[in-house]
């Protein structure tokens, strides 16, 4: 199969806007989903937006400080080479939030104002000096010095004064590097705040879940039509519930098998029982890269797969490499392992699907509304829901409630032992 064929681009959007949550899913051209994001009201999604923060601690042997937005909300800041200088307890520095909290940890930061695209990063606020072109270090040392030229001709022009651009992998076969620089740029100067220079607070928002996603996968279908939007939330909803198993089928027969540890992720390639190891191979390169990308899978991940004659390991890489090249983390592929795992590193973005899932009684909650929203308008619909949905809904979830424009009447059934889901009575 050509490597193109792996490919697993988007080819539209699912917007939906419910009582308490938004939802954005990722679907390809065969309508599986490849990807889904949240921003619920009672955990805003806030990667991609920019903040000017008071750095509180700095632990240097760590690489690392700590501070906090103008909601208390704690950040933690990663300190790359260059940035001590300017970290220090008490400075105020503009920060972008790159990654959602996980396993306890807070939201996750790096220093300096970005927008990020597929294929290019603009940068804001360069001091006097710096360079205002750069190219990605995971782009090939043989095609740099072109790809560098290139940039700097192409991109100066559209680069107001402070403003600097870096080439992402996936950005080399842009056929216009301007044109991509000068829609970071309108999109920047359209929707930035400008606060003074000591002043804490949010810069730029990020836009929203759609706008972000339009920044990485383009401008690409929206599904949005509201005579069809009960039917595409169950079709999310019935996708989330498949992908947070840990076992994911193959149509040859085979599955997988992905589990997280505190660690790392790993993902076990069962045969059981497949003979056509060609046809095997093949079909888990893809769904290996959509179980990656849908379960939001982050920092090390190991791939276990039946032994194979060495050319098709080798076609067995290059197709699951082709087949993540549309996931705008850019994973890393670190080699073979020892013990013959292979080991991919992914940065930490969304949250993991499984711990978004984990939230509750708030996701159950959220999906009892959106139930309630599918009802008739105008009429008066009864929710059954645990005890513990409806304390949610009194408590952190009643900004939630308070979107609904259906008349609403909670019903708590009486025995809570039983795993149910809210559901609308009558």
């Amino acid at each position: 199969m050509p490597p193109a064929m792996h490919k697993l681009a988007v080819t539209k959007l699912f917007h939906e806007i419910a009582p308490g949550q938004t939802r954005l899913g990722f679907f390809g051209k065969d309508d599986r989903l490849l990807d889904v994001w949240f921003d619920p009201l009672h955990r805003p999604n806030l990667i991609g937006s920019v903040h000017r923060i008071r750095i509180e601690r700095v632990f240097p042997n760590q690489n690392r400080a700590t501070g906090r937005l103008d909601d208390g909300v704690l950040v933690s800041v990663r300190l790359r080479k260059g940035d001590a200088a300017l970290a220090s307890a008490g400075a105020v520095l503009p920060v972008t939030i790159t990654a959602a909290p996980r396993h306890g940890k807070p939201w996750q930061a790096i220093i300096g104002a970005r927008l990020a695209s597929d294929g290019m990063i603009l940068l804001i606020g360069l001091s006097d000096g710096a360079a205002a072109t750069a190219l990605s270090n995971r782009i090939p040392t043989e095609q740099r010095a072109a790809l560098k030229a290139r940039l700097a001709a192409e991109a100066m022009a559209e680069l107001p004064v402070g403003f600097g651009v870096i080439l992402r992998r996936n950005g080399v076969d842009l056929p216009n590097f301007a044109s991509e620089v000068s829609r970071l740029v309108g999109m920047w100067q359209a929707s930035a705040s400008d606060l003074p220079k000591n002043q804490t607070g949010i810069i730029f928002d990020g836009g929203g879940l759609l706008a972000r996603a339009k920044r990485l996968v383009g401008d690409v279908v929206v599904l949005d039509d509201p005579a069809n939007a009960a039917a595409m939330s169950c079709q999310l909803d019935d996708a989330i519930a498949a992908a947070i198993l840990p076992k994911t089928p193959l149509a040859c027969g085979g599955h997988l098998w992905c589990e997280q540890s505190h660690a790392l992720w790993s993902i076990d390639l069962d045969s059981h029982g497949v003979t056509d190891f060609d046809q095997l191979f093949d079909e888990a390169a893809s769904e290996i890269a959509r179980q990656i990308r849908l379960r939001a899978m982050s920092g090390p991940v190991l791939i276990d797969v039946p032994r194979m004659a060495i050319p098709k390991g080798k076609k067995f890489r290059k197709a699951l490499q082709d087949a993540l090249a549309n996931d705008p983390r850019q994973p890393d592929f670190l080699g073979m392992t020892r013990g013959g795992l292979l080991e991919l590193q992914i940065a930490h973005g969304e949250m993991a699907l499984d711990a978004v899932m984990q939230d509750q009684p708030a996701q159950d909650a959220l999906a009892g509304l959106r139930l309630v929203m599918a009802q008739p308008a105008f009429q008066p619909v009864t929710l059954a829901v645990s005890q513990g949905m409806a304390s949610w809904l009194e408590g952190p979830g009643k900004p939630a409630l308070d979107q609904l424009d259906r008349q609403l009447q909670l019903v708590v059934w009486s025995d809570d032992t039983h795993n149910q889901t809210a559901h609308i009575l009558g």
